[in-house]
């Protein structure tokens, strides 16, 4: 009888091992919005490029930047960069005559700040100096931060 007890007590905790690996598997994949921090991060590392170039800071618009928000989390839910499919709806609302959009995804938000200035045509959005406003949108999904950018002026 003993032997039985001690066959099942092992049997209960070679599942019990297996459940728990299975259940951190999960735990380990995760998707969050972005925090303030994140957002603010972007826009620093955005405005610290324009003030090498002698350019204004751009000022956050924190409504769009829920759009911004939104958008990088369908990029992350489809696995995909995508742009916004007509920008002069996402402004609707706004005072601008220009606009522009800069997405990416990245292992950290200077990774990506890094890439858009990189690439001749994210860099034109950030030194545009007509631009005056941003909304940026940050959220990570599985240790990737995915980044949404609009400008406007």
């Amino acid at each position: 009888m003993e032997a039985v007890l001690r066959s099942r007590s092992r049997i209960a905790i070679v599942l019990l091992l297996c459940v728990s690996s299975l259940l951190s598997g999960f735990a380990t994949d995760h998707a969050r919005a972005g925090t303030r921090e994140d957002r603010l991060q972007m826009l620093q590392l955005t405005n610290a490029a324009r003030e090498k170039k002698d350019r204004d800071a751009l000022k956050l618009d924190r409504v769009l930047s829920q759009y911004a928000l939104a958008h990088s989390r369908a990029m992350a839910d489809d696995g995909a960069l995508f742009h916004s499919e007509d920008l002069s709806d996402v402004l609707r609302g706004v005072n601008w005559s220009m606009g522009g959009e800069n997405v990416g995804v990245a292992h950290s938000l200077p990774t990506a700040h890094s890439a858009f200035m990189a690439s001749k045509f994210h860099r034109q959005n950030i030194l545009q100096s007509r631009y005056d406003h941003v909304a940026i949108g940050v959220f990570e999904s599985d240790g990737s931060f995915w980044v949404t950018v609009i400008f406007y002026g």
